[in-house]
């Protein structure tokens, strides 16, 4: 096996599998990237027995052939290779020699034919995104899901695959982020749910750079495949009950606030400032005068900040406390200059709504402070 390629090139590929590489694999041939040479491209191969990334980068191929590489060491040997061309070589004594101007590098390799080989997904139903709306569902949803690996269903993104469209939902049960999206191609016959890892998702959006070109999806009972021009991305379907998040949705609202984003964000920051000491609690209190809304946050530590923002109210002044994590995570990923705060009481979920955006909405849990 022999090939030539640039750094940049190779490095590339290697960052995206080694997104699948498990930090404490069940056997030792996974730490690896498994590496076949064809005529003219590399294809990389990662996975986790969970998650599988496939990459393939165009390379001067010598002579084809397979091998499987420490994927830690030669992920940071490639990342110290200088700029320009360098061939990479595996013997007969199955040890890869790496070279660029003058220079010899030597690695061991492992086996390639105990390298698990990826399940080839041909039959599921089939539909397809741009790489661009992908990408919003992961920022505008991804976010909002929850890191607590006990109840795995919450570190997931719900799919809320109908005939038509789609619903993204993410939630860690403190907020609920919703986004509602059309199919690129395809259409599903058979409704269904399914629960994908948001920070997997999160993980492949980042490795897509083409807005407009499509990205394809697979879907079975247990895995999902996704595919681009250079990539396959094979994941399992995450098991357990989804909750019922239309029901937690309000009907209907008391109070309409709109207000710029950035007068908002910018207001939530600074009061975050006097919730975040030793003896804070992340509370903000909102309440609503006339065209004033004001914020207050107080800690024994830091001091008493007050803001007060410009705001247009419809309705009655209903006075609520948030954890202003949550809100302040939801406005700095929204692209719109305003957006509608709905509310119906002081301990009922507020709801965010993007002004000239009906696709997406997003629902925050108050505080009980008293």
């Amino acid at each position: 096996m022999e090939f030539s390629c640039t750094r940049q090139e190779l490095t590339e590929g290697v960052s995206a599998v080694l997104r699948a590489v498990s930090a404490r694999p069940p056997i030792p041939i996974l730490t690896g990237i498994y590496m076949e040479v064809q005529e003219s491209h590399l294809r990389l191969l990662a996975t986790d027995m969970e998650l599988g990334i496939e990459y393939t980068i165009p390379i001067r191929a010598t002579q084809t052939g397979t091998t499987v590489v420490n994927a830690k060491i030669f992920s940071e040997m490639v990342r110290r290779l200088p700029d320009g061309p360098v061939t990479f070589r595996v013997d007969e004594s199955h040890l890869l020699k790496v070279r660029f101007f003058g220079s010899e590098l030597t690695l061991h390799t492992m086996n390639p034919l105990e390298f698990p080989v990826l399940p080839h997904i041909v039959e599921g139903q089939q539909i397809s995104f741009t790489q661009g709306q992908f990408k919003e569902m992961t920022r505008l949803i991804g976010f909002a899901a929850s890191t607590d690996e006990s109840r795995p269903w919450f570190t997931g993104i719900l799919w809320d695959l109908q005939v038509d469209h789609i619903k993204w939902i993410a939630t860690d049960t403190h907020r609920l982020a919703l986004l509602q999206g059309h199919y690129l191609e395809g259409s599903i016959q058979e409704e269904r749910q399914i629960i994908l890892s948001s920070k997997t998702l999160i993980d492949v959006a980042r490795l897509l750079h083409d807005e407009e070109s499509a990205i394809e999806l697979t879907i079975t009972k247990s895995q999902v495949l996704m595919e681009t021009a250079q990539m396959r991305v094979i994941l399992r379907i995450i098991e357990g009950q989804y909750p019922k998040y239309q029901q937690v949705i309000p009907k209907d609202y008391k109070t309409r606030i709109t207000v710029k984003v950035k007068a908002l964000l910018e207001a939530v920051d600074r009061a975050a400032l006097a919730s975040i000491g030793k003896e804070g609690s992340n509370i903000i209190k909102v309440t609503m005068e006339g065209n004033i809304l004001t914020i207050r946050s107080n800690s024994p530590e830091v001091g008493h900040i007050h803001e007060e923002v410009f705001v247009d109210m419809d309705g009655e002044s209903i006075p609520i406390a948030f954890n202003y994590r949550y809100l302040q995570e939801a406005l700095k990923v929204l692209s719109v200059e305003d957006i509608h705060i709905d509310l119906t009481g002081p301990l009922v979920p507020g709801v965010i709504r993007p002004i000239g955006e009906e696709r997406y909405l997003y629902l925050i849990v108050p505080v009980r402070t008293v």
